[in-house]
């Protein structure tokens, strides 16, 4: 015969093992209620800040030393002062959360001596890049308005 106990503050999976003169039972002390702190900060609130969608897209620039391998015919290549473009955010994945340790996927483009131009891509944490301001037609052109004008107008 297996009893099975219900204990709220401990979670033993072993089981208990009652011995008697005409029977021996089995129980197992499971824990039902989490013993969470409520005052803890949750996953999601920390997260939302990098799960910015209007990132995907944007130009960064590499900040940090950071040297990858797996571009063709180059043996080893440094990524500090490169530019490239934030194409996915891998902290969740099909509206499951994840926990990369390099969440950002930034594709490059590189010259390469024989080949032409190669594109690859490189995961990158958040501290290892920097976003890059592009200036839009628009600012250029209300730039070069304003530079045309005479001082004073």
């Amino acid at each position: 015969m297996i009893v099975l106990q219900s204990s709220p503050a401990s979670a033993s999976w072993l089981p208990r093992i009652r011995s008697g003169r005409r029977r021996s039972s089995i129980s197992c002390e499971l824990a039902l209620k989490s013993e969470t702190n409520p005052s803890s900060v949750s996953f999601k609130s920390d997260v939302e800040l990098l799960l910015d969608p209007a990132r995907t897209g944007l130009r960064v620039r590499v900040k940090a030393p950071v040297r990858v391998y797996h571009v063709p015919r180059v043996a080893e290549l440094e990524l500090s002062g490169m530019e490239g473009e934030v194409k996915q955010n891998l902290l969740f994945w099909r509206g499951k959360s994840l926990t990369a340790n390099r969440p950002f996927k930034v594709e490059f483009v590189r010259d390469v001596e024989g080949r032409g131009l190669v594109k690859f891509v490189a995961h990158l944490e958040e501290d290892e890049f920097e976003f890059i301001r592009l200036v839009s037609r628009v600012d250029e052109y209300e730039h070069f308005i304003l530079s045309d004008r005479p001082p004073g107008l």
